[in-house]
């Protein structure tokens, strides 16, 4: 243990706990005992001031359902400030090419639940929508993006109650906030080490780095945490190989078109499929 830092440093083969699993993420930043750790990362996400976030508290990760029909929605980590605003975290490890659309029907579901059948519009309160990634998503350079609703003309704002956040762990190089780009580290680690190098002289991430840990000691959890990654990196194959096919089966079918117009030689090599490939599909006709 290192007394400095609190610091936990044995060497030894405790499996490894990735933050970029979204079920040891909200082991971490969804308990109420670690109700400080969250109310840090937010603020250094959304530059919040600290006192905002002193009543912070947390809410179902279950969205309201407009009708039975309704798919459930659940979500990472979902909070509450004492003016009411609702903040939204989630951390996404795999990119399905949907999380503007995801984060925009999140934001939804958590501004409409505000409304009781006697309810005025007026108060609703903000709803802040923050995605974690360990990929690429936005177009942007800087790998933390803010978007809100402003006039396209004057630039003008025109409200303040919806604010979506896109923290891209890729990009953290080119982070200019030193203290998130170094969550941004902190959540990109692939060791122990690296992790501890990271969190070394942080209070904070010294905690969540232990609080990973102690994720790793409990044999409950790390099963848990480990089917989640196993299921994650399963289903990432299979899109992955679904990919593959799919452009297979589009090269076949190019191959074909081509059979009257060019020679088999030819056509191999514009559609990268074999010569008896091709040849196969001269036979099948």
């Amino acid at each position: 243990m290192n007394e400095k830092n609190n610091i936990e440093t044995t060497d030894d083969n405790l499996y490894f706990i990735n933050l970029t699993i979204d079920l040891a993420f909200k082991f971490i930043f969804g308990e109420p005992k670690n109700i400080e750790l969250l109310k840090s990362l937010l603020t250094d996400i959304t530059k919040l001031p600290i006192e905002r976030l002193e009543g912070l508290g947390f809410m179902s990760e279950e969205l309201h359902r407009d009708s039975l029909s309704d798919h459930k929605t659940i979500v990472d980590v979902r909070a509450v400030l004492t003016d009411k605003t609702q903040v939204e975290v989630e951390m996404q490890v795999q990119n399905y090419h949907d999380m503007d659309k995801r984060s925009l029907h999140i934001w939804s579901k958590m501004y409409s639940a505000q409304m009781n059948r006697n309810d005025s519009y007026i108060d609703l309160a903000k709803c802040i929508c923050i995605n974690i990634t360990a990929f690429d998503f936005t177009k942007e350079e800087d790998g933390h993006s803010k978007y809100v609703i402003k006039n396209e003309k004057t630039n003008e704002r025109f409200m303040d109650d919806l604010e979506i956040h896109f923290v891209e762990l890729p990009k953290r190089e080119k982070v200019g906030d030193i203290r998130l780009k170094k969550w941004m580290e902190l959540f990109a680690s692939k060791t122990w080490e690296e992790m501890a190098q990271v969190a070394e002289g942080d209070d904070i991430m010294s905690q969540v780095y232990n609080q990973a840990r102690d994720i790793a000691k409990n044999d409950t959890k790390r099963i848990e945490v480990e089917n989640r990654e196993r299921w994650v990196w399963d289903n990432n194959s299979l899109i992955t190989d679904a990919k593959r096919q799919g452009r297979r089966e589009e090269r076949i079918e190019i191959a074909k078109s081509l059979l009257d117009v060019l020679d088999i030689k030819t056509i191999a090599k514009k559609t990268k499929l074999t010569i008896s490939e091709v040849e196969a599909l001269k036979g099948d006709r």
